[in-house]
């Protein structure tokens, strides 16, 4: 395997983290007064503190939500050590760098449901309704098995906001910022006798910083009756509507130029324009949730339908009269209906023997998924032409996922520092894929995945835990997809399998006072069977689709360290490193040598950088306490390069990006006022894979997706 080399920017960081920690560690107070107590809903319902869970998980608060001044959900979280926002034309999260192309990546919860739709299995993060947000739980590491094996690379479990005081109270607050952001929303919640409730509506629209306009409303009704403290039933509707533009990727050329623009010319000798695209995204939900928890018997169960319609519109030749209005080529629209039915139980007892207490819990889901797409030329002549009528018939689908799991957990607690937590899963997962072609494929796959996980408490308010896991995650609609259409007698839609995690996670977690609270995080991970493009090795360049190319290693370390150091300071830490190689992989890449773009064979890439990962991220800020009721933020955010080409020829410079925020808290209102990426920095994300070139040595296709620039916001929120 390649070694790694490590520039100045990188040795720095290694140094800083080498003098930060130990000096952390060794501040830490003996006897704190208190503990953490922030609880962490997990999948089993058997809540713990923050502090007693033994893996990698991160809270958000909706004050710290409100704090961060967030225009979208992926804001809140990018931050997090171990997360990445790995976003071209939408936007899209990465932990550990474990997503593959064309694939949503970890699993999105919002009060139990999935929030992963369509053929990719991809996030609306902009449908999230941020205002209406409890709580966000993200866990980091691939052993979540009781959420299922689409949890295998990571969770992000949010839980909305619910009726819980005996008094009627509600909450509005509305803000503008840059490129005509305008956010609002209102909600109310309370109890009434037995029956708790919580009603909440937002709206966002903006220009966007590109011009891509974006629009959205949500709704929610919550609704639930309490048996007794220890029993609920609860009933939960949620609505929301996003209608979007996409910006095409642009050349290096067209980001210098039109780096703002939805709409811009060819290249700088055509100048043809380039039309955005559109979307309209709405989901519909409704979900049962039913929970008791006795002194020793404990029972959860959930029970959701949801359905998603989505209208993706590629309009890219619109403005193109020259354009051959026949060709497969020419604009056109996928329509695509999704139905979700899910149902989850799990149920546990406390058993006590002497000095040792036995918690087994039991636990059964069952999902199925239907999904079709429909592709059409509505603005092409009729009959649409032959190579039209071919696109339509490949790229109109028909698709089923079933899946069935069962799992038990069993938590064993010998003293009052020792616990050890041990569990299996079983899942059976079947696809039923079809296209107009016709073409079909039936695929099912049986995997039993495991973790187990030591914990010793030095302290109450400290915990050193091991965690060892292996999981799956199942390939998404997409991989199918193509699959059949560029199958070849070597490589048939029957091969793709599930990628296998396995996890090794050490963790440090202690509470020392107010003054400091700290998470210290090292992780290997191996995963098996890899996604990424593969290519016929006896043609030029003919893709085959995404396929198991593989083997890839990550390893990093996170840290997170918070507190108040007096009355008017406090400070926020986070930081990550983070290493991914592939091993025991190829790809067909662009070799660079007398012919720039070579393309003749496939390749063993082991030691290669997985792309699209920084080596280091980090995050330090500081909050300023004054005049009573005032409140100044500030953060640095840095940002470390990464590689753009499997061969790591192409990459991204390191940055670092300043935000700041003055807060006016009175009793009932707050008024704030935001910069974001105060300096403007004018960064950017950009993909080519192959390392393909020109003749004169310039990047071929390279497309580049600018990131957002200053953005400035001023808001009001109300309680009453």
């Amino acid at each position: 395997m390649k070694r790694m080399r490590l520039g100045l920017g990188e040795i720095v960081s290694l140094l800083i983290w080498g003098i930060i920690f130990p000096c952390f560690v060794w501040a830490i107070e003996q006897n704190p007064s208190t503990t953490l107590e922030d609880v962490v809903v997990t999948a089993t319902r058997t809540d713990k503190t923050l502090l007693e869970t033994a893996a990698s998980v991160t809270i958000i608060t909706a004050e710290q939500i409100e704090e961060m001044g967030a225009t979208n959900f992926v804001e809140i979280v990018e931050n997090i050590p171990g997360v990445v926002k790995d976003s071209d034309s939408r936007e899209r999260l990465t932990f550990r760098g474990n997503r593959s192309p064309q694939s949503g990546g970890v699993l999105v919860l919002i009060n139990g449901v999935p929030a992963n739709n369509g053929i990719g299995w991809y996030v609306e993060y902009d449908s999230i309704p941020v205002s209406d947000i409890e709580r966000i739980e993200v866990r980091r590491s691939s052993g979540n098995i009781a959420f299922g094996p689409d949890a295998s690379r990571g969770v992000i479990n949010l839980i909305t906001k619910r009726g819980k005081a005996e008094t009627f109270s509600g909450k509005t607050s509305v803000s503008y910022g840059s490129w005509n952001s305008l956010k609002a929303f209102a909600g109310v919640s309370g109890q009434v006798n037995k029956w708790d409730y919580a009603f909440g509506g937002s709206f966002f629209n903006t220009d966007g910083y590109e011009d891509d306009n974006k629009e959205l409303g949500t709704a929610r009704v919550s609704v639930g009756h309490n048996f007794s403290k220890e029993t609920r039933l609860g009933l939960n509707l949620d609505w929301h509507k996003a209608d979007y533009d996409t910006i095409y990727g642009k050349t290096k050329w067209q980001l210098d130029n039109y780096r703002r623009e939805k709409i811009f010319p060819t290249s700088e000798t055509n100048d043809t324009l380039i039309h955005n695209r559109e979307n309209e995204d709405e989901n519909t939900a409704v979900s049962l949730e039913f929970s008791t928890k006795k002194e020793k018997f404990f029972a959860n169960g959930l029970m959701s339908y949801d359905n998603t319609d989505h209208v993706y519109r590629y309009l890219a030749k619109k403005l193109d009269s020259g354009y051959s209005t026949t060709s497969s080529y020419y604009d056109y629209q996928e329509d695509s209906d999704q139905d979700r039915f899910l149902a989850r139980a799990s149920g546990g007892y406390n058993f006590l023997f002497n000095t040792i207490k036995y918690t087994p819990t039991i636990g059964a889901d069952y999902e199925k998924i239907s999904f079709d797409l429909v592709k059409s030329y509505p603005w092409s002549p009729t009959p649409l032409s032959a190579s039209q009528e071919s696109a339509v018939a490949k790229g109109t689908m028909d698709a089923e996922r079933e899946r069935f799991g069962i799992f038990l957990n069993n938590e064993l607690d010998f003293s009052r520092q020792w616990e050890l937590s041990f569990s299996g899963r079983f899942d059976q997962v079947d696809y039923d894929v079809s296209t107009l072609e016709p073409n079909q494929v039936t695929n099912s796959h049986s995997d039993f995945s495991w973790d187990i996980t030591p914990a010793y408490h030095p302290t109450s308010n400290a915990t050193v835990y091991a965690s060892f896991s292996q999981s799956y995650w199942y390939p998404v609609l997409y991989y199918y997809k193509y699959a059949m259409e560029y199958a070849t007698a070597e490589y048939t839609a029957q091969d793709l399998k599930p990628e296998k995690y396995q996890t090794l996670e050490l963790g440090y977690k202690q509470y020392v006072s107010t003054k400091l609270s700290l998470a210290f995080t090292a992780y290997y991970m191996q995963v098996d069977d890899k996604f990424l493009s593969l290519y016929d090795s006896d043609a030029t360049s003919d893709w085959l689709g995404y396929r198991n190319v593989g083997d890839s290693e990550h390893m990093g370390l996170e840290l997170e360290a918070s507190g108040q150091i007096n009355p008017m300071v406090g400070y926020r830490l986070q930081g990550a490193y983070q290493n991914a190689e592939w091993d025991n992989a190829i790809f067909k890449p662009y070799i660079w040598g007398e012919t720039s773009d070579s393309n003749t064979e496939n390749v063993d890439i082991s030691g290669q950088q997985v792309p699209h990962l920084p080596k280091f991220t980090g995050t330090f800020g500081l909050d300023f306490y004054f005049l009573s009721h005032w409140k100044f933020s500030a953060d640095l955010n840095y940002y470390g390069k990464q590689y753009v080409d499997v061969l790591n020829r192409y990459e991204i410079s390191d940055y670092v990006t300043a935000d700041l925020k003055l807060t006016y808290t009175a009793e009932k209102f707050k008024v704030w006022v935001l910069c974001n990426n105060v300096f403007d920095r004018e960064e950017y994300n950009y993909f080519n894979e192959t390392g393909r070139r020109n003749s004169d040595g310039t990047p071929y296709k390279q497309y580049y997706y600018p990131m957002s620039g200053r953005y400035i916001e001023a808001g009001v929120s109300f309680d009453f």
